[in-house]
């Protein structure tokens, strides 16, 4: 147990004592490993490299394996380094850092110099100091790639990739100021990782639709409901998109309230209805409220990227058309925090600064 009575600054102490005692002992299995790598251990158990048979006898992740391995073979050609980390001078991390810095090309002085900078700090002066040859660039540019991965039932889509630093740049410029044009919901504050998938979501909308102003809304969807299914649970099971994903009440009301949409119900193989294929919100009725409210109506928002009327009363509620029953948004707080995040409009506050209120105290799904 921590002796609580103690000083913060003499527990801080003691917790950069136990960093530097974990770098002394990764010093010593650095060692180990390299003489178990001579004597070609991976052999003797058929193991594919010697990254796997660490983290299969070490019972740790295949990253901190891999770690333990880097060093054992790169700070072998920095002595002095790894020598200060058995001694518990540096960390494990910063001498890993350090033999990048120095294997980048930078002298010794400048390594010198690097102890006196951050983490962040010393992958900066490598990557300062690394070369960039026309063939590395051309091997950048060639590794390029995007992929795009949903699960078994479309519920959740992965997206990942690589590209090369300028063209990276690019993309992470557009997604920052378009983040940075979204305000705040209130409550707590969502991690800039999130920020950042809800613009990518908004740029990829102006694309389809090619319009970021006033009025723009999302592009044609086709929504198959099976009746039973989607009764008995709620709306939790038995809608489908076209070709698409399934989707749940939550992205079914959000398509309900702003999109273009023709619902398709089914029972069997029967077509008991279908909606006409047109936006559920009559044009006349959008335009007059977009006027009459003139911009987002939470209180203290100014954007007006696609401002969007939304049901004040869900649809699935049986909220109507009716203009009393509608209130324009910015596009991200109708989208993410109402129908992502699940806030709610509060009905007391007044139409041109409305409140929203936290889905921890209307609440959300059933027990």
């Amino acid at each position: 147990m921590v002796d609580t009575t103690t000083s913060i600054d003499s527990r801080e102490q003691e917790l950069a004592a136990c960093e530097r005692l974990i770098g002394r002992l990764r010093s010593h299995q650095m060692d180990l490993l390299r003489s178990l790598d001579a004597d070609r251990v991976t052999a003797l158990d058929g193991s594919r490299s010697l990254s796997d048979w660490a983290s299969a006898r070490l019972d740790v992740s295949h990253e901190t394996a891999r770690s333990l391995v880097a060093g054992a073979r790169r700070l072998v050609e920095f002595p002095a380094v790894e020598n200060r980390l058995s001694e518990g001078d540096i960390t494990f991390d910063r001498a890993l850092a350090t033999a990048d810095l120095a294997r980048s090309g930078a002298s010794d002085e400048v390594v010198e110099h690097s102890f006196g900078f951050d983490m962040a700090g010393v992958r900066r002066l490598a990557g300062r100091h690394r070369r960039l040859t026309r063939t590395s660039e051309t091997a950048a540019f060639r590794d390029r790639h995007f992929s795009i991965q949903p699960s078994l039932d479309e519920s959740v889509w992965k997206l990942w990739g690589t590209l090369p630093g300028f063209e990276g740049s690019i993309v992470e410029k557009a997604l920052a100021e378009r983040a940075d044009s979204f305000p705040e919901p209130g409550g707590p504050r969502a991690p800039r990782s999130a920020a950042r998938a809800d613009a990518l979501v908004s740029l990829a909308q102006d694309a389809l639709t090619g319009d970021s102003n006033a009025g723009g809304g999302d592009p044609m969807v086709s929504v198959f409901v099976d009746a039973e299914l989607a009764a008995s649970s709620a709306g939790e099971v038995g809608a489908e998109i076209a070709t698409g994903p399934r989707v749940g009440p939550n992205t079914l009301e959000r398509i309900l309230c702003e999109g273009r949409v023709q619902v398709i119900v089914t029972d069997g193989d029967w077509i008991p209805a279908t909606s006409p294929a047109t936006r559920t919100i009559p044009p006349a009725t959008r335009r007059h409220v977009l006027v009459r409210d003139g911009g987002c109506v939470i209180d203290g928002c100014s954007s007006r990227y696609r401002l969007q009327p939304h049901h004040i009363r869900p649809r699935s509620e049986g909220g109507a058309h009716d203009a009393e029953n509608l209130a324009t948004l910015c596009w991200y707080h109708h989208h993410v925090a109402i129908h992502g995040e699940g806030y709610r409009l509060d009905t007391e506050s007044p139409p041109h600064r409305r409140r929203l209120i936290h889905p921890r105290v209307h609440g959300t799904d059933p027990p």
